[in-house]
């Protein structure tokens, strides 16, 4: 029993140490029993209480951190604006009770009994805003895809002239393959072998409908064509990126003067130009899944590149998308099987009917006008140098940096894209639209260059997307810069496509010369092809129009034969043509030999000439026989 003589006033007073950070807000002594069995108040248990007053130590006082959701709540406690949560009760009748735990206003972890604040605050995303897609953002892009679509539409709806010979050997030649399909009749026609792809893929379908309306009919399919590009476009960068990403693509590749015109335009590019988006979309879609799936894009690639040889320039893209798409989420072996099996897969299924030895033959010189390094690259420059600079500058802006406003919500990504594969990908799908030009500057040609660099534009479309992005900024910083840009990129391409319509000689003129000289029985030499027999099938047949870009077939009187240039060299000697038509955009090759025949024979005069109304070089010249 506890005496007077028995308490010392400087005996310190034994407390539980609490570990660091346990301690209650405002320093509190929880409730409960201590480990020498002293109640909180300094008191015995089961001892008598000391009969002289215990005197109060100072203890230091323990506080959370200012900052903290915990040490507000002590200081409203203290404060008296909030009521303290109270402790557990403890059972002074067992001696060494373990601590109880506290009693807290939410179902959380707390073994070591820490009275907890009467709140709790909800997790923190990682962003302030959700990157990835939803309802309303689908429905605003898709609004916006119709309003870009229609733009598009617009703009090539805009374009009237006559029909180019292109598209009218198309339209001939066409009308023809589908008189030997139905009804077995010949093709009496050198038309066909125009047509750089195969002549029983895309003709056929020019040639049906401009049997049913006509010109309009056949450029009405390629706006179909060109409108469905777009929309495959719209998906594989959406599926790339992300939706505002996709809507500056289609944005800035549906006001190129190469998408405006080659969707107006009855040639097999059209077509091609929609199977290569197919074949890319395939490429993308199937990135994530099974290697051997890669193959559902090879029937696309090869269809392309047999519509129109040119679709070549595409392949290799296609190739390393394949690789570039699967890289992040496959190691590099699988990654590079799906990039072999699409090459394999569109080798083997160009195999039959020799069109894989057509495509090798193949060179863009073929059939087009001869051009320098210099003019080349001056009309690259103008057709597509601003997009092909967004483009570049998007690659190496999205090589450097990746931003969460490009994909759809990118911390949820397994495996996370490396520089590496950032430049990769960006090469690959821009490498295309400095290929085209290079080809041409090397065979030395500028004709169809502005149909060839439709591929090239196609692919880099997406990382141009991501450079009109980037020029905006996040949340829309700096819109102007976008609009800026676009605004150059449509007007360029308005003025552009409708110099392309404007570019060449009054085909209207040369009709009517042609038709008052054309008689029932005469033979015909051209280099415009197509022309005459597209138009003036009332009063002479396809078969009496001879393509001067292919050749003559011809024997002379001493039964000496001749081919190609020399058999259209010896008839026009010869006298055998009733009227010869030059066309200075042809090979110079054979429209220097056809002028020196014609000027050394005697037995021609010249009877008309026009010249192009927008002051280039282009020419057409008509011959009538004595």
């Amino acid at each position: 029993m506890s005496t007077d003589s028995d308490f010392n006033p400087f005996a310190p007073i034994p407390r539980r140490r609490a570990p660091k950070g346990d301690a209650p807000p405002g320093g509190a002594v929880p409730d409960g029993p201590a480990p020498d069995g002293s109640a909180p108040d300094g008191s015995r248990q089961g001892g008598t209480a000391p009969d002289g007053p215990t005197p109060e130590r100072a203890t230091p006082e323990r506080t959370a951190p200012a900052g903290t959701a915990t040490g507000r709540a002590a200081r409203r406690r203290a404060a008296g604006s909030e009521p303290t949560v109270p402790g557990p009760r403890t059972d002074t009748a067992a001696p060494t009770a373990a601590p109880a735990t506290a009693a807290t206003a939410t179902a959380v972890a707390n073994p070591d009994g820490i009275e907890l604040a009467p709140y709790t605050i909800p997790q923190v995303p990682a962003i302030g805003w959700d990157p990835g897609t939803s309802p309303r953002r689908r429905w605003i892009a898709r609004g916006l895809l119709g309003a870009v679509l229609a733009v598009q539409a617009a703009l090539s709806l805009r374009l009237l002239a006559a029909a180019h010979p292109d598209e009218a050997a198309a339209m001939v030649a066409g009308r023809r393959q589908l008189a030997h399909l139905m009804h077995g009749t010949p093709v009496a026609t050198d038309l066909v072998d125009r047509i750089n792809g195969s002549p029983w893929l895309y003709p056929p379908l020019a040639g049906a409908a401009a049997d049913a309306n006509g010109i309009w009919g056949t450029r009405l399919l390629s706006l179909g064509f060109a409108l469905a590009t777009t929309v495959l476009l719209y998906s594989l960068t959406r599926r790339l990126f992300n939706e505002r990403v996709a809507i500056c693509a289609i944005a800035v590749y549906a006001v190129l003067q190469s998408t405006v015109v080659v969707g107006f335009y009855a040639a097999p590019e059209s077509l091609a130009v929609l199977l290569v988006a197919l074949a890319a979309w395939a490429t993308v879609f199937t990135s994530r899944r099974h290697p051997a799936l890669i193959l559902t894009a090879a029937p696309a690639a090869a269809l392309a590149c047999a519509v129109a040889y040119s679709a070549a320039f595409a392949v290799p893209a296609l190739v390393g998308l394949a690789l570039a798409t699967a890289r992040p989420h496959r190691r590099f072996g699988p990654a590079a099987l799906r990039a072999l099996l699409l090459a394999a897969g569109t080798v083997v299924l160009l195999l039959p009917y020799g069109t894989l030895g057509e495509l090798a033959g193949w060179s863009p010189s073929h059939g087009n006008a001869p051009g320098s390094a210099r003019a080349v690259l001056l009309s690259t420059v103008q057709w597509s140098g601003l997009f092909t600079v967004l483009a570049v500058a998007g690659t190496i802006a999205y090589a450097r940096r990746e931003q969460m406003n490009e994909h759809d919500a990118p911390e949820k990504e397994a495996v996370p894209t490396s520089r590496g594969h950032r430049a990769l990908l960006g090469t690959v799908l821009t490498a295309t639209a400095l290929l085209v030009p290079a080809a041409h500057v090397w065979t030395g040609t500028s004709g169809a260059l502005f149909r060839h660099l439709a591929y090239g534009m196609l692919l880099a479309a997406p990382l141009a997307g991501v450079g009109l992005t980037r020029l905006v900024g996040a949340h829309f910083r700096h819109p102007q810069l976008g609009i800026l840009v676009w605004v150059a990129l449509l007007a360029l391409g308005l003025e552009q496509s409708a110099l392309r319509y404007q570019n060449g000689p009054d085909s209207g003129r040369l009709l009517a010369v042609l038709r008052s000289h054309a008689v029932p029985q005469g033979r015909y030499l051209t280099e415009v092809d197509g022309l005459a027999e597209y138009y003036l099938g009332a009063v002479s047949k396809p078969e009496q129009w001879v393509s001067a870009r292919t050749g003559t077939e011809y024997r002379d009187a001493a039964g000496v034969q001749h081919h190609g240039d020399d058999g259209s060299v010896a008839a026009i000697r010869d006298g055998w043509y009733t009227m010869v038509v030059l066309d200075s955009t042809a090979p110079r090759a054979t429209d220097r030999a056809l002028s020196a025949a014609l000027a050394a024979g005697g037995q021609y005069r010249l009877v008309a000439q026009f010249t192009s109304p927008t002051g280039d070089s282009s020419t057409y010249k008509v011959y009538l026989k004595h």
